[in-house]
């Protein structure tokens, strides 16, 4: 009996003393966070200046977060994607505009103990006075942050040492064509962004992408002029180099080129200079002068073509896919040359035998009509045979008129073989179109499915 009551009463007093326990604890915080927000509300407008100032009083810019702690992981990096402004084959290189973004965490920055606001947002001045990774575009030709009118730079850094560095900036990088230039102007581009710790190889700092869309466009349809933005993508790789081993983190950009253009400017031409060649196979063999002047004013026109365009491209050592078919085109213009000297010779062998022929024929006629009899006597007096003259002479006269039926039909045979050069000509007309269209049925199937 005595033992309950004991027992009762020991219950009752350990649960008065949790109930002071429990007032005295709800009264110290009611205490601790009326003094916080007094905290707060002593300190003036300028609050993240002097919270920054109270911060930085013993801060070292040069010594990285955690002291001897060497293992700093540079916990986010997210790039946004603003515009791509143009791009140049002659240096290789697009101009990019982009939000770079990083985050890492600083604990000597962190004032939960100080203020009770969750983050302070800065201006450039105070990005300069902090540790940073120190992150740079190792693959940049030039770099430089917009000022509009003030730079684009925006520093937040949260109560608990968070700090979120970003920056608006130009790029111009490099670009590296995925086969070189042999498919151009049905070809591929790629370009990259290397992004790396210009100072602090992985012992000190480790880079990463944030873990989700780290990489993004702000816009989903960027309009370049003579490219098709595919897409892009990244990846995180390590760089061994002398002093030590570093974080790369990549964004590869792969874009289509728009071959309209250059369909217009180089393809279309070409085509009508090939066709305007083949117009000589239809004009009149003997018109010679006009068929050569027509070939040879598209063959300049498609080499002059040819120029301005191989002009604004980089000059490289091999064979693209424009100067196949440029050289192509030029090839059939030359062999429809070729097929203007073929002709040409041609007349010329068959007027040379006819003035042969028509001159032997007027002397066999002057002979057969007795105009050259004097000619005859002497051939007469040269002949060996014991025959009688009169009946050799009649003989003779026979002779003459079977050479002069031969050689009407010798002429005959050399205008047949005159009108070889109508025949090619035929043929050429033909045979040159369609050959043509195979190779460019080849052509477009091969590169177009590149």
């Amino acid at each position: 009996m005595y033992y309950y009551y004991y027992l009762n009463k020991y219950l009752l007093l350990i649960f008065i003393i949790l109930l002071l326990f429990n007032l005295i604890y709800t009264n110290n915080k009611e205490y601790l966070l009326k003094n916080k927000k007094q905290l707060c509300s002593n300190i003036p407008s300028s609050q993240g200046k002097s919270l920054m100032a109270q911060l930085l009083k013993d801060y070292d810019k040069a010594n990285k977060p955690n002291g001897e702690i060497i293992d700093v992981q540079v916990k986010k990096k997210k790039v946004t994607i603003q515009d791509i402004s143009s791009i140049s084959e002659i240096s290789s290189s697009f101009i990019v505009d982009l939000w770079f973004s990083q985050i890492w965490s600083d604990p000597r920055l962190s004032y939960s103990h100080l203020s009770c606001k969750s983050n302070l947002s800065l201006d450039e001045s105070l990005a300069q006075k902090i540790w940073t990774p120190n992150l740079c575009f190792i693959n940049s030709q030039n770099t430089y942050i917009h000022t509009s009118p003030e730079s684009n730079i925006l520093l937040i850094i949260y109560n608990n040492g968070t700090v979120w560095l970003n920056h608006r900036i130009r790029v111009q990088g490099r670009c590296t064509m995925g086969d070189g230039f042999a498919n151009f102007p049905l070809d591929t581009q790629s370009c990259f962004l290397v992004l790396e710790s210009c100072g602090y190889p992985i012992a000190e700092v480790r880079l990463s992408w944030l873990n989700w869309n780290p990489v993004t466009v702000a816009s989903e349809k960027l309009q370049l002029p003579d490219f098709r933005f595919v897409n892009l993508t990244y990846n995180r790789l390590l760089r061994q180099y002398n002093s030590g081993a570093f974080d790369q983190l990549l964004i590869n950009f792969k874009f289509k080129r728009l071959y309209g253009y250059y369909v217009v400017q180089a393809y279309l031409p070409s085509y009508l200079f090939v066709f305007i060649s083949w117009i000589s196979f239809w004009i009149d063999r003997y018109a010679l002068p006009a068929r050569i002047l027509l070939c040879v004013n598209a063959a300049c026109a498609l080499i002059y073509q040819m120029g301005n365009v191989v002009q604004n491209l980089p000059r490289v050592s091999y064979l693209k896919a424009l100067d196949l078919f440029f050289f192509v085109s030029i090839f059939f213009i030359f062999m429809s040359l070729c097929e203007m000297a073929i002709i040409g010779y041609i007349d010329k062998i068959y007027e040379l035998d006819q003035y042969r022929k028509a001159k032997s024929q007027r002397r066999l006629r002057a002979l057969v009509m007795g105009q050259t009899d004097q000619t005859m006597m002497v051939a007469l007096r040269k002949n060996n045979q014991n025959n009688n003259n009169n009946g050799y002479y009649t003989t003779f006269r026979e002779n003459l008129a079977n050479r002069y039926q031969n050689s009407r039909g010798s002429v005959i045979n050399t205008y047949i073989h005159g009108e070889m050069g109508h025949k090619i000509d035929f043929f050429c007309a033909r045979a040159f179109p369609i050959i043509f269209s195979i190779f460019n049925i080849f052509y477009w199937s091969y590169y177009l499915t590149r």
